[in-house]
């Protein structure tokens, strides 16, 4: 059973590294600005301010092509949160083997930080 749960996290590494690759390649090759097929913000199309994932894309973007400042200026909360999203990944990859932490990670309190920071970010981006 252990053999099977382990070569079931394989196979989901390999599809999230494949994923990863291919979104890369897609934000390399074209630039969210000016595909027009790309998929625009339902959230600034109706009310024209900036949701918390606002400029993601654009983000994904310039990492790719190492522009680290334009990056930053589309959307500096998701660049500083994607360390945080590869350890969230990390640990679901590891929970048994550090339990604890996974608890700590996943309490209400860990939540509700960063619910704050998302709903923070929301609010600061709009009004500054």
């Amino acid at each position: 059973m252990r053999n099977m749960n382990r070569t079931a996290r394989i196979y989901i590494a390999v599809a999230v590294a494949a994923l990863v690759a291919a979104m890369a390649a897609v934000y390399y090759f074209f630039d969210p600005s000016e595909a027009s097929w790309m998929p625009r913000c339902i959230w600034k199309v109706l009310t024209g301010t900036d949701c918390p994932g606002c400029g993601s894309q654009r983000m994904a973007h310039a990492l790719v092509h190492g522009d680290l400042a334009a990056a930053w200026k589309a959307n500096a909360f998701a660049f500083c949160m994607l360390p945080v999203v590869v350890f969230l990944i990390w640990l679901e990859f590891f929970r048994e083997r550090h339990p604890s932490l996974y608890r700590r990670v996943h309490s209400p309190a860990a939540i509700a930080i960063l619910t704050a920071a998302i709903l923070a970010w929301w609010l600061l981006r709009n009004l500054l």
